[in-house]
């Protein structure tokens, strides 16, 4: 069973009150999807804008509205269990009419840099050691999109698999050089914070060694 939020009027207030003054003024709204990780108590975490309003400032005030949701927790066999969810955000200049601005609240500011990998020499030697041998073996390869918790120090503190390469090892092997990884953190205000980012890592299949064929030997001839 899917998580379901539990604060649903508390979430609506934060809409109206994350809505950006200037473009509820000027009758802009739109809708945000985002991924909302939620733990097994039903806490909602950090998450990642998955489908945007085409508006930052409409898709940063969605990142708002999320921190504030809460949940029944997603359940596996009965049992609760840590899960991304997808959840929609939307803007509506209608809804948000007679709304008192609360001049303290702070402005919703976007990240003035995204992370940056580095040490990128190293990530096809990573590739190398943790390809599964029996893959290798078999001429299989592919790609794990993840989900990589970058902290404002640059590691990455733990990562979810958003897209399987098709095979459980491989994904395996692809949280192993994630884990591996280090960052330029984001940046927001000038300043290193966490953040959320998608990763993909690929692995190659071998590319099989062609041998030419040999040229058939002439019989000696006499002159």
């Amino acid at each position: 069973m899917s998580p379901v939020i539990a604060n649903a009027p508390e979430v609506q207030q934060e809409v109206v009150r994350a809505y950006p003054p200037e473009l509820h003024e000027q009758g802009v709204g739109g809708r945000v999807e985002v991924w909302v990780y939620v733990d097994s108590a039903g806490r909602g975490g950090s998450g990642a804008v998955k489908t945007s309003s085409g508006n930052d400032d409409l898709d940063c005030a969605a990142m708002q509205v999320a921190d504030v949701m809460e949940f029944e927790p997603a359940l596996n066999q009965g049992v609760p269990a840590d899960v991304w969810s997808s959840e929609w955000v939307e803007f509506r200049p209608e809804a948000a009419e007679g709304r008192v601005a609360d001049p303290g609240r702070q402005r919703c500011e976007p990240w003035d840099t995204l992370p940056v990998a580095l040490e990128t020499n190293e990530i096809e030697r990573w590739l190398d050691e943790a390809y599964p041998p029996e893959l290798i073996e078999r001429g299989s390869g592919g790609k794990t999109l993840l989900w990589l918790y970058v902290t404002e120090s640059g590691e990455v503190l733990k990562y979810e698999i958003r897209e399987s390469s098709g095979y459980d090892v491989l994904d395996e092997a692809a949280g192993t050089v994630a884990m591996n990884m280090r960052f330029e953190p984001a940046r927001r205000l000038g300043l290193p914070t966490g953040i959320w980012v998608a990763q993909p890592i690929t692995f190659r299949a071998p590319v099989p060694t062609i041998r030419e064929p040999r040229q058939p030997r002439r019989p000696f001839q006499r002159p």
